[in-house]
């Protein structure tokens, strides 16, 4: 019966064998991760709460846009028959109490009224018009007509900007009609204040 010696090993080749020992390093991979995909997250999220600011902005200003249809119909009511602008004559002087000047209002670069803009001009201004509120969808309307005219009194084509109308025509484009006259422009702005100080500003032009 014979028996297989036994192999003996040195030290140095155990030690030469021993499995490498975990340094940690997976561990920083890891964590590296998963700091990458928080702060993608933190971005993610901030991104869509924008979005949802930003379209809920747009929905509020289409919302102020109809809203001022509501504006110009009054200011319309104004000049139309019946309404308190309705002659001419009345139309040559100021009416504060129907927001109306018989001279053009300062404006700003973008053709705005200033009394629209700025509260104290407008308190300066003596109009007395009432605005249209909507209590329950957190609305306010409120409109301004001026005469596109550097002076107050008839209008004529020399201190006011005047439409010449295709009824005032008569046979070429050029001939007026007998009688037919030249309508001073008069300009309507209105501004419609909403939820979260959401303002929106409506400009509009009518020949009376």
């Amino acid at each position: 019966m014979f028996s297989q010696p036994c192999r003996l090993t040195s030290p140095s080749a155990r030690q030469r064998y021993k499995p490498a020992s975990q340094r940690g390093v997976i561990v920083l991979f890891t964590m590296i991760a998963v700091v990458l995909l928080l702060i993608g997250s933190v971005a993610l999220v901030r991104s869509f709460d924008t979005a949802q600011t930003l379209a809920g902005n747009m929905a509020f200003k289409r919302d102020l846009m109809n809203q001022a249809e509501r504006g110009i119909a009054r200011a319309l009511a104004s000049v139309s028959p019946a309404g308190a602008l309705e002659f001419d004559s009345v139309r040559q002087a100021d009416s504060t109490a129907d927001n109306y000047s018989a001279t053009t209002l300062p404006s700003n670069s973008h053709g705005i009224p200033s009394i629209l803009i700025d509260e104290a001009a407008w308190q300066a201004s003596g109009m007395t018009g009432t605005d249209i509120v909507d209590g329950s969808a957190g609305i306010q309307i409120r409109y301004v007509i001026d005469r596109m005219c550097s002076a107050g009194g008839m209008s004529t084509a020399a201190n006011c900007a005047i439409s010449s109308l295709n009824i005032d025509k008569n046979g070429t484009n050029w001939v007026r009609r007998a009688g037919g006259g030249m309508l001073p422009v008069y300009r309507i702005s209105v501004r419609v204040t909403g939820p979260r100080n959401t303002q929106t500003y409506v400009q509009s032009t009518v020949s009376k």
